[in-house]
Formats: C-alpha cells, structure tokens, sequence
C-alpha cells in the first residue's frame, strides 16, 4: 500500500500523540473541589487525569473526564482526599454505588 507522505504535526510526534490524547473529549467531564493544597496534589495527579487548578491555601479545583463513569469515580477517589463533586450528576450516582459495594465488602 502506498501513500503520501506529509510533514508532521509539531516537531516532537510523541509530544503530539499524547497531547492529541489527552484533549480528545470524553463521554463525561468532571469538576470536583479535592479538599488539599496544590503542593501535595500536583505530584500525585499525573497530568493526563486532567488539570488541577488552586483555589485557596487548602482547596483545589479538578477537571477530568473519562469515557467510563465506574473508572472515572475510581480514579477521582484514589486521590486519596475528601472531595466535593460539582459535575456530571451521574458521578455521584456512581459514587454511592461504589461507597455500597465497598460497605458490603467490609461488613
């Protein structure tokens, strides 16, 4: 199969495969406040869940999205901090169910 070979997107094609990843839309889009400081959560969120912005000396604000609600709960409660969430409502629905499953787990 032949075909025509064009110039690459950006001069690093790695850099530019992982950004085109990172920004493809999701299914779901979530907001949520993690209740810790910007220093500690910088390190332990990789910067493919999404952005985490500070927005006070103890509160940061993180966007994420997946296209898998369960993995999506999943990944925002293996943080490891108390959070609030803002956006999609189905992400609570899917939260309390994890919380049942796990409770049931322990009991």
């Amino acid at each position: 199969m032949r075909f025509t070979e064009r110039p690459l997107p950006g001069k690093d094609a790695a850099a530019y495969v992982a950004e085109s990843i990172s920004s493809a839309p999701n299914r779901f889009e979530a907001v949520v406040t993690l209740h810790d400081t910007w220093e500690s959560l910088a390190g332990r969120i990789p910067s493919h869940w999404g952005t985490v912005e500070r927005l006070d000396g103890r509160r940061c604000r993180l966007r994420t999205g997946d296209d898998d609600l369960g993995w999506l709960a999943l990944r925002i409660a293996m943080v490891g901090v108390d959070f609030e969430v803002h956006e999609p409502p189905e992400l609570v629905e899917e939260l309390r169910a994890l919380s049942s499953r796990l409770a049931r787990a322990i009991a």
